[in-house]
Protein backbone atom coordinates (compact mmCIF):
# COMPACT_ATOMS: atom_id res chain seq x y z
CA UNK A 1 0.00 0.00 0.00
CA UNK A 2 1.36 3.23 -1.13
CA UNK A 3 0.22 6.46 1.16
CA UNK A 4 -0.09 10.42 -0.02
CA UNK A 5 -0.98 12.90 3.02
CA UNK A 6 -0.75 16.42 2.06
CA UNK A 7 -2.05 19.80 4.23
CA UNK A 8 -2.07 23.27 2.75
CA UNK A 9 -3.42 26.59 3.27
CA UNK A 10 -5.12 28.88 0.79
CA UNK A 11 -5.78 32.45 1.05
CA UNK A 12 -9.81 32.13 0.12
CA UNK A 13 -12.25 31.44 1.84
CA UNK A 14 -13.88 27.90 1.90
CA UNK A 15 -16.47 28.57 -0.07
CA UNK A 16 -14.92 30.01 -3.09
CA UNK A 17 -11.73 27.46 -2.73
CA UNK A 18 -14.82 24.91 -2.96
CA UNK A 19 -15.91 26.37 -6.08
CA UNK A 20 -12.74 27.24 -7.88
CA UNK A 21 -12.10 23.23 -7.48
CA UNK A 22 -14.92 22.22 -9.55
CA UNK A 23 -12.93 23.66 -12.43
CA UNK A 24 -9.53 21.97 -13.99
CA UNK A 25 -6.55 24.42 -13.93
CA UNK A 26 -6.22 26.19 -17.57
CA UNK A 27 -2.51 25.42 -17.80
CA UNK A 28 -0.06 23.51 -15.10
CA UNK A 29 3.58 24.23 -15.46
CA UNK A 30 5.87 20.89 -16.32
CA UNK A 31 8.50 20.54 -12.97
CA UNK A 32 10.74 18.41 -12.39
CA UNK A 33 8.82 16.72 -9.38
CA UNK A 34 5.70 15.28 -10.24
CA UNK A 35 2.51 16.61 -9.02
CA UNK A 36 -1.00 15.51 -8.41
CA UNK A 37 -4.33 17.28 -8.79
CA UNK A 38 -8.25 16.82 -8.47
CA UNK A 39 -11.03 18.64 -10.17
CA UNK A 40 -14.15 18.10 -8.07
CA UNK A 41 -17.51 17.64 -9.68
CA UNK A 42 -20.61 20.17 -9.63
CA UNK A 43 -22.05 18.47 -7.05
CA UNK A 44 -20.78 17.19 -4.25
CA UNK A 45 -22.70 14.23 -3.82
CA UNK A 46 -22.56 10.57 -3.33
CA UNK A 47 -21.62 8.73 -6.78
CA UNK A 48 -20.47 11.78 -8.21
CA UNK A 49 -16.60 11.24 -9.74
CA UNK A 50 -13.52 12.94 -9.05
CA UNK A 51 -10.72 13.47 -11.58
CA UNK A 52 -7.02 12.66 -10.80
CA UNK A 53 -4.26 13.57 -12.29
CA UNK A 54 -0.82 13.13 -11.57
CA UNK A 55 1.64 14.64 -13.92
CA UNK A 56 5.56 14.02 -14.23
CA UNK A 57 7.69 15.64 -17.08
CA UNK A 58 5.53 14.47 -19.93
CA UNK A 59 3.62 11.44 -18.49
CA UNK A 60 0.21 11.39 -16.84
CA UNK A 61 -1.15 8.73 -14.87
CA UNK A 62 -4.65 9.69 -14.51
CA UNK A 63 -7.77 7.74 -12.47
CA UNK A 64 -11.29 8.46 -11.15
CA UNK A 65 -12.98 8.40 -7.78
CA UNK A 66 -16.44 8.12 -6.80
CA UNK A 67 -17.74 10.00 -3.76
CA UNK A 68 -19.18 7.93 -1.27
CA UNK A 69 -20.13 9.76 1.35
CA UNK A 70 -20.28 13.46 2.12
CA UNK A 71 -20.49 15.32 5.48
CA UNK A 72 -19.98 18.91 5.60
CA UNK A 73 -16.38 19.32 3.55
CA UNK A 74 -15.28 16.33 4.13
CA UNK A 75 -15.43 13.84 0.90
CA UNK A 76 -14.39 10.34 1.05
CA UNK A 77 -13.64 8.86 -2.21
CA UNK A 78 -12.73 5.35 -3.26
CA UNK A 79 -11.56 3.93 -6.79
CA UNK A 80 -13.95 3.82 -9.98
CA UNK A 81 -11.42 3.35 -12.40
CA UNK A 82 -7.48 3.59 -12.85
CA UNK A 83 -4.49 1.85 -12.81
CA UNK A 84 -4.87 0.42 -9.05
CA UNK A 85 -6.98 -2.70 -7.97
CA UNK A 86 -8.15 -0.40 -5.07
CA UNK A 87 -7.86 3.93 -4.01
CA UNK A 88 -9.39 5.79 -0.69
CA UNK A 89 -9.27 9.37 0.00
CA UNK A 90 -10.14 11.74 2.22
CA UNK A 91 -10.59 15.43 0.93
CA UNK A 92 -11.31 17.80 3.95
CA UNK A 93 -11.80 21.91 3.47
CA UNK A 94 -11.95 23.94 6.46
CA UNK A 95 -12.29 27.31 7.14
CA UNK A 96 -9.60 29.12 9.44
CA UNK A 97 -10.23 32.32 9.45
CA UNK A 98 -9.40 34.22 6.22
CA UNK A 99 -7.75 31.14 4.98
CA UNK A 100 -8.90 27.77 4.04
CA UNK A 101 -7.16 24.54 5.10
CA UNK A 102 -7.01 21.72 2.48
CA UNK A 103 -6.28 18.13 4.04
CA UNK A 104 -5.59 15.03 2.08
CA UNK A 105 -4.86 11.66 2.18
CA UNK A 106 -5.37 8.85 -0.56
CA UNK A 107 -4.26 5.31 -0.22
CA UNK A 108 -3.28 3.17 -3.05
CA UNK A 109 -3.31 -0.11 -3.12
CA UNK A 110 -2.07 -3.18 -5.90
CA UNK A 111 -1.14 -1.57 -9.20
CA UNK A 112 -1.37 -2.47 -12.99
CA UNK A 113 1.51 -4.25 -14.74
CA UNK A 114 2.39 -0.86 -16.15
CA UNK A 115 3.54 0.65 -12.49
CA UNK A 116 5.40 -1.42 -10.23
CA UNK A 117 4.77 -0.93 -6.77
CA UNK A 118 7.68 0.26 -5.71
CA UNK A 119 8.18 2.44 -8.83
CA UNK A 120 4.78 3.98 -7.97
CA UNK A 121 5.93 4.63 -4.20
CA UNK A 122 9.22 6.42 -5.07
CA UNK A 123 6.65 8.49 -7.23
CA UNK A 124 4.74 9.16 -4.82
CA UNK A 125 7.37 9.82 -2.24
CA UNK A 126 8.40 12.87 -4.21
CA UNK A 127 4.96 14.29 -5.22
CA UNK A 128 3.06 17.06 -4.35
CA UNK A 129 -0.47 18.07 -4.64
CA UNK A 130 -0.99 21.22 -6.56
CA UNK A 131 -4.37 23.50 -6.26
CA UNK A 132 -3.60 25.29 -9.07
CA UNK A 133 -6.06 27.83 -7.58
CA UNK A 134 -5.02 31.07 -10.10
CA UNK A 135 -4.82 28.62 -13.12
CA UNK A 136 -8.10 27.35 -12.26
CA UNK A 137 -9.87 31.06 -12.21
CA UNK A 138 -7.80 31.90 -15.34
CA UNK A 139 -9.86 29.13 -17.05
CA UNK A 140 -13.48 30.10 -15.16
CA UNK A 141 -12.53 33.52 -16.41
CA UNK A 142 -11.64 32.64 -20.05
CA UNK A 143 -15.07 30.25 -19.92
CA UNK A 144 -16.83 33.35 -19.05
CA UNK A 145 -15.68 35.57 -21.13
CA UNK A 146 -16.47 32.70 -24.12
CA UNK A 147 -19.94 32.50 -23.03
CA UNK A 148 -20.61 36.58 -22.55
CA UNK A 149 -19.21 37.15 -25.93
CA UNK A 150 -21.15 33.93 -27.21
CA UNK A 151 -24.79 35.98 -25.92
CA UNK A 152 -23.59 38.98 -27.17
CA UNK A 153 -23.13 37.66 -30.73
CA UNK A 154 -26.90 35.92 -30.12
CA UNK A 155 -28.30 39.10 -29.08
CA UNK A 156 -27.07 41.45 -32.23
CA UNK A 157 -28.05 38.51 -34.64
CA UNK A 158 -31.62 39.01 -32.83
CA UNK A 159 -31.57 42.77 -32.70
CA UNK A 160 -30.71 42.81 -36.65
CA UNK A 161 -32.73 39.92 -37.52
CA UNK A 162 -36.04 42.76 -35.85
CA UNK A 163 -34.62 45.52 -37.72
CA UNK A 164 -34.88 43.46 -40.92
CA UNK A 165 -38.25 42.98 -40.98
Amino acid sequence: MVQLSQTSWQELSLANVMETLKSPPMTLSVCKSPVLHYTLPRELVSGAAIKYYISTGIKLITWTGLISSVNENRILVRLQEGPFRGFTASHEFVSEGNLTACYDSMSFQGFSDRVSEEIFAKLINETNIVYAIFSRKERIDALLAYESQKQTRSFEALNSNEAAG
